[in-house]
């Protein structure tokens, strides 16, 4: 009788070993099988470009200048190139002279830069010339510079387009004078000076009282602050605000909506945000000027293929700005869904 029980435990654990043998060969083939079609996936996803070039903003966290560097990745992929957005998704911030060490060293084949008129930042555009890495400028210029080319956009034609609006605002509400007040950035002075005397310019003759005032737009927090005290230190609330740039515009509209000024003033924005466009259908925002993104896009890669293909580029290269309104809202959205 024991001769019998323990021949069964013998069989039965020799069933056990068996399974647990073919159980882990039956494994063993499974991962070498998973770890093959791992391999021939990457094999298939992976992609060589011809060049490398770096994208670098004022503020990579701008909405803005996330969609110029979305439109400039997206053809510059579909022309055999690809760019990088310089200090994005890192732990440590960097400056933009930082940022722009970072893509000279890297040793890119050209540099996509957000110009400004320090002298600093003239010096590392000349640096990276000498390193024989091209650089051009977009939305901002460094005049005094080695860059290559700048692809702007007409500030002059926009500041007059600002000032057509505003006579457009007076006639509709019957206002004379009509008071408007521009909030300019710290950081931007060439370009908000253009737009500035364009305002001023498009609206000589006209019963039309400007004024100004300057905004800190490092940060969401900075623009939200700054212009909120310049509205508490008003003594009148301007028939109109002119924001000059993306931040500055979700912040004067968060900032009339929590002062309860809707419908006390009139805001002309300036960028295509879906708050702004938002705005624009509830008709708390007048109407927005928009960067046509893809346009501008395709300026800067096609700048730095070409001098890199032939040495010699256009020195400008300029692009313009869409008027979105209520009149015609649903068809600019129609035409970005479409795209």
């Amino acid at each position: 009788m024991k001769v019998s029980r323990n021949r069964v435990a013998v069989t039965i654990l020799a069933g056990i070993v068996l399974v647990l043998f073919f159980a882990t060969v039956a494994g063993l083939f499974y991962y070498r099988k998973m770890i093959g079609s791992l391999g021939e996936v990457q094999e298939e996803n992976f992609n060589e470009y011809s060049r490398l070039y770096a994208y670098i903003a004022d503020d990579p966290d701008s909405q803005l200048s996330n969609r110029i560097y979305k439109e400039i990745s997206e053809y510059a992929q579909a022309n055999g190139c690809y760019v990088e957005m310089t200090g994005q998704n890192l732990s440590t911030s960097y400056s933009k002279a930082d940022r722009i060490n970072i893509a000279i060293s890297s040793k890119v084949d050209g540099i996509i830069l957000e110009g400004d008129d320090s002298e600093e930042t003239a010096a590392l555009i000349d640096k990276a010339t000498q390193k024989g890495i091209p650089v051009v400028t977009v939305l901002s210029d460094c005049i005094n510079s080695s860059r290559k080319s700048f692809i702007g956009l007409n500030s002059y034609n926009l500041g007059t387009e600002y000032g057509d609006q505003l006579a457009e605002i007076a006639r509709e509400k019957s206002i004379a004078p009509l008071t408007a007040l521009i909030l300019l950035d710290r950081d931007d002075g060439n370009a908000d000076d253009i737009i500035h005397s364009a305002i001023q310019e498009s609206v000589t003759g006209r019963r039309i009282v400007l004024s100004s005032s300057v905004v800190d737009i490092s940060t969401p927090f900075t623009s939200q602050e700054d212009v909120m005290n310049i509205l508490d230190s008003l003594e009148e609330v301007p028939d109109v605000i002119i924001c000059l740039n993306d931040r500055t515009s979700e912040s004067v509209y968060q900032c009339i909506v929590d002062k309860n000024l809707v419908g006390k003033t009139t805001v002309l924005g300036y960028f295509d945000s879906e708050t702004i466009l938002k705005a624009i259908d509830k008709g708390s925002v007048y109407a927005t000027f928009a960067i046509e993104a893809k346009t501008v896009a395709e300026q800067c890669v096609n700048a730095l293929n070409e001098y890199n293909n032939t040495g010699n580029v256009s020195a400008y290269y300029s692009s313009n700005y869409k008027l979105i309104n209520r009149k015609n809202l649903s068809e600019y959205l129609q035409e970005e869904n479409d795209g």
